[in-house]
């Protein structure tokens, strides 16, 4: 017993002298370093696990090179650095949010980017160069978009490549963001953009002016989506389309909340009603674009599909991507296990097990929001880290967004 307790009380002494170590010889000077700090104090305490991917010495490591850093960084690099230490939680729902301040200060290149069919393509960009729209894009600044991802990874929460991918295609075209991962000099730097043109697979390089998030919402865009599809992304939070030819009930859930207006139970019961009354061979329930809230908003429409499925023998398809996150895979997940439906299209951005529910708090000094994960979900201890993946693979292709097709419905259809 003895033995026992002088094993216990050397490995406490140790924790202490390692936690001390991390903070010696570093002093608090200024309000970033306060911030940093905070930090560094709280997040760990506050998540529900923030240890199980990363250890303490890589969040000492990090959190001493930020503080030594401090007192030269600009607001935008203070909010990178501050990524960059959140991140180390592996955990998608872990974050840094902007304040507007921050916000007025990005600048950008009048273009963005998306992951399909296995590289980054131009899906959108400054009119002029519109013939550019769906080409690969090989290099920013004449680094490769595999080293720019690479650099850019350490900043940006997740728990799998996908949303990796989803999310950096957001923020891919902040200049403040080159800056910081030295691929510029400074964010107004003119930028050097090297595509492989779709049509000709001829390589152009262009260079691009950054402009402020201000200025941004004046500029003429060309976009791939110039043609929309009608069961593609949409503005409602959900809606419903009948789609005749195959006399197929479409079924869209973009969030997983309920609005006063149009409140979602209300919803339920009318897509329950029409399946009850019709004689439907096909529902599709689109989660392709949601990325999440309260999961337990749509069990009644889970559990009633569920029950008119046994009765009438519709088939039941659930459309999955990289926009589907958090409680939306949960409801992918409660489809699959609570029904006889098939999940169709892409790996989903969120990890199936993962960690959630988050909560906020702010930072002293520069009021940076922080969010945090407070459970961890486990929808299947059987299943491997990572998203949750389709039983049937249909990817978008670059031909159908720029046609506006919807590869994922079309396909299904045609196999009806």
């Amino acid at each position: 017993m003895k033995h026992t307790r002088f094993v216990i009380l050397v490995i406490v002494a140790t924790a202490l002298v390692f936690l001390g170590s991390c903070t010696t010889g570093l002093k608090v000077s200024n309000p970033k370093q306060a911030d940093i700090t905070y930090l560094y104090e709280q997040l760990p305490k506050l998540h529900v696990d923030f240890y199980h991917g990363t250890s303490k010495a890589e969040l000492c490591k990090a959190y001493r090179a930020a503080m030594e850093d401090a007192g030269k960084m600009g607001d935008l690099d203070f909010y990178f650095t501050l990524r960059r230490l959140v991140s180390l939680a592996k955990d998608s729902h872990t974050s840094v949010g902007l304040t507007q301040e921050l916000v007025a200060q990005l600048s950008a290149i009048p273009a963005q980017f998306s992951y399909v069919e296995g590289a980054w393509r131009v899906s959108v960009i400054e009119r002029d160069h519109a013939e550019l729209l769906g080409g690969e894009v090989i290099a920013i600044n004449s680094i490769p978009m595999q080293e720019v991802e690479r650099l850019a990874s350490p900043l940006f929460s997740h728990d799998n490549q996908v949303w990796l991918r989803y999310y950096l295609s957001q923020q891919l075209n902040l200049t403040n963001l080159y800056a910081y991962l030295g691929i510029a000099t400074s964010p107004s730097q003119m930028v050097s953009l090297t595509v492989k043109q779709r049509s000709t697979d001829e390589e152009h390089t262009i260079s691009l002016t950054p402009v402020s998030a201000n200025e941004y919402g004046m500029l003429s865009f060309a976009t791939w989506y110039q043609s929309h599809p009608e069961t593609g992304a949409s503005n409602a939070p959900y809606r419903a389309l009948l789609l005749e030819e195959s006399n197929t009930l479409f079924v869209q859930y973009n969030v997983c909340m309920s609005y006063d207006e149009y409140p979602l139970d209300g919803f339920i019961q009318e897509i329950l009603a029409l399946a009850e009354s019709s004689s439907f061979e096909h529902v599709m329930v689109d989660l392709r674009y949601n990325s999440g809230g309260d999961s337990r908003l749509l069990e009644p429409l889970v559990d009633g599909l569920g029950a008119l499925q046994d009765e009438q023998g519709f088939s039941i398809d659930v459309l999955i991507g990289e926009g589907t996150f958090s409680s939306a895979l949960m409801n992918a997940m409660h489809f699959k296990k609570r029904t006889n439906a098939r999940l169709v299209g892409g790996p989903s951005g969120g990890s199936l097990n993962h960690y959630g529910e988050t909560r906020n708090f702010s930072l002293p000094n520069s009021k940076i929001p922080v969010s945090y994960s407070t459970k961890h979900f486990v929808m299947d201890k059987k299943y491997q880290a990572g998203p949750l993946m389709p039983d049937l693979a249909i990817e978008r292709t670059v031909d159908d967004i720029l046609a506006g097709r919807d590869t994922v419905v079309e396909a299904l259809l045609q196999s009806y």
